[in-house]
């Protein structure tokens, strides 16, 4: 089943006046299904991170539409569009239907980490007891059901960001984006958040994750890539995207 579907998106910054505009996404389009870890690569300054601001409704699209499913407040719809819409006209895209993983783990180090993650609950709305217990439970699938009461300070990097992920989770939305979520962490550590990421696609309510990476090593562990090159997706598996020929390959 199709979680989310980019069309036509574009985005540019700087003024067409003063010779300074340049145009960064130039039509953009992408399907995510259910259940599924996509990677997005491309060179530094692609537009990957721009784009991954506006499908997690950060940033409005200059034109173009994004269709994210199963989050709409009306009825009558099971699709929320956007993708120019103001941050402030897609609330419910932020609260209700996308986690955020950053390089950088974002977390209160004086802080536990379950109260890390029930304070992201609690901002969003929830009362403190149903977001300690959903932070409880959110910390436990992602393997840290011994480390609750931890302070931030006391865990390893890839359990720091173990808790970045119950944070996402936590609210039940069905699409995770990740920028560069492995950056900050040893290849052991990052080798385990990938497997944590194929856990929660393949769960009895699985996430979608669109995973932003350098490494290819990474790349090639999702069940899909796409290459972001020229402002457009360029490829969506490991061989075309670094222009790997079956006769190079064989070699």
């Amino acid at each position: 089943m199709q979680l989310l579907e980019v069309k036509e998106l574009k985005k540019g910054f700087g003024s067409k006046a003063f010779n300074t505009r340049i145009e960064v996404l130039k039509g953009i389009n992408l399907k995510i299904q259910r259940g599924e870890l996509v990677a997005l690569m491309g060179p530094s300054g692609c537009g990957k991170s721009t784009l991954l601001n506006i499908i997690g409704g950060l940033l409005p699209g200059d034109d173009g539409e994004i269709e994210l499913e199963g989050i709409s407040s009306d009825e009558d719809s099971k699709k929320f569009n956007y993708g120019t819409k103001a941050p402030n006209k897609v609330v419910d895209v932020r609260r209700n239907g996308v986690g955020w993983i950053f390089q950088d783990f974002h977390l209160v180090e004086h802080l536990s980490a379950v109260d890390n993650v029930a304070m992201a609950l609690e901002i969003s709305g929830m009362d403190q007891s149903a977001a300690e217990t959903k932070a409880k439970s959110a910390l436990t699938t992602v393997g840290l059901g011994d480390r609750i009461n931890f302070g931030a300070e006391q865990l390893s990097g890839g359990q720091r960001q173990r808790v970045a992920v119950a944070r996402a989770i936590a609210g039940s939305r069905p699409l995770l984006l990740a920028d560069e979520p492995t950056g900050n962490l040893d290849a052991e550590s990052g080798s385990d958040i990938m497997k944590l990421f194929k856990m929660l696609t393949k769960g009895e309510n699985p996430i979608s994750v669109l995973m932003v990476t350098h490494d290819p090593n990474l790349a090639s562990q999702a069940d899909r890539m796409l290459l972001m090159k020229d402002g457009v997706v360029a490829a969506s598996d490991i061989k075309s995207a670094w222009g790997i020929t079956d006769e190079e390959e064989e070699e």
